[in-house]
């Protein structure tokens, strides 16, 4: 596969912790374009896929960007890390969300059949709180259009992933959640709703999605399916806890 330099240069830049200058916005107003971007900086990076996460999910998110359905990108071993780890602190983060995550059988791979609300749960090992630690590996301080978020590895740095539980919907169903920066002692809730109104429906819309394109894993694997919170801003020292109830919570600290 031949990689142009913006690929190179973004795949180098978050396997250093360092920064390029910013892609033209003009150019990210193409999708397909952002997503050719994404994809050949994963494939350049060479870092071991553990599942995806799923951007876009988030009702507010949607709305400002005029989203007409969700983007995914790979989350790796090298940056997920277990409840109670400390995260390094680098430039331009944006900040701390908590989410729910689904571990799958990679024998949905292995299906003819589309997956639906009705034969998904057979796939699902489980499901755990996690925490997403979003930000660019561009120079730029906030986000701009829909193909940023794209392009730049679905502004993932990295996966706190909590305690795995039996996978129920009652647990994640209509649920409030809250994340807690016990060092600013400041407190963001949502609700596992604002997830395309049940975090279950984004894993469906990627299982088919993953599918189509032949993403696959010869390995079961996590599928985080966005925020349910808004975005708490971060600064170095701070802690953060996630509280599900009925499914658990997971902690990290930004060292």
């Amino acid at each position: 596969m031949k990689f142009n330099k913006l690929e190179v240069s973004l795949a180098k830049a978050r396997e250093n912790h360092r920064f390029i200058p910013k892609i033209s916005k003009n150019k990210l107003h193409n999708l397909s374009f952002a997503t050719k971007i994404c994809r050949g900086a994963e494939e350049q990076l060479l870092w071991d896929p553990i599942g995806f996460k799923a951007g876009a999910t988030n009702k507010v998110i949607q709305k400002r960007f005029k989203c007409k359905e969700p983007f995914f990108s790979y989350l790796y071993d090298q940056t997920s890390y277990a409840s109670g780890s400390s995260i390094p602190f680098q430039k331009h983060l944006l900040g701390a969300e908590l989410e729910v995550a689904f571990k799958i059988k990679n024998k949905v791979f292995f299906s003819d059949k589309k997956i639906t609300k009705s034969n998904v749960s057979k796939f699902i090992i489980g499901i755990a709180p996690a925490i997403e630690v979003v930000g660019f590996r561009q120079r730029i301080n906030q986000i701009d259009c829909l193909g940023r978020m794209i392009s730049d590895f679905g502004l993932n740095v990295a996966f706190v992933f909590g305690k795995i539980k039996k996978y129920s919907l009652k647990k994640i169903s209509n649920i409030q959640t809250t994340l807690i920066n016990k060092k600013q002692k400041k407190e963001y809730t949502g609700n596992t709703t604002f997830v395309l109104q049940h975090p279950i429906n984004p894993v469906i819309w990627l299982l088919n999605r993953l599918k189509r394109e032949k993403k696959y894993l010869s390995f079961d694997f996590w599928i985080t399916s966005g925020t349910t919170t808004p975005i708490a801003p971060i600064k170095k020292g701070d802690l953060f806890i996630g509280s599900i109830p009925k499914l658990g919570s997971v902690t990290t600290k930004i060292s």
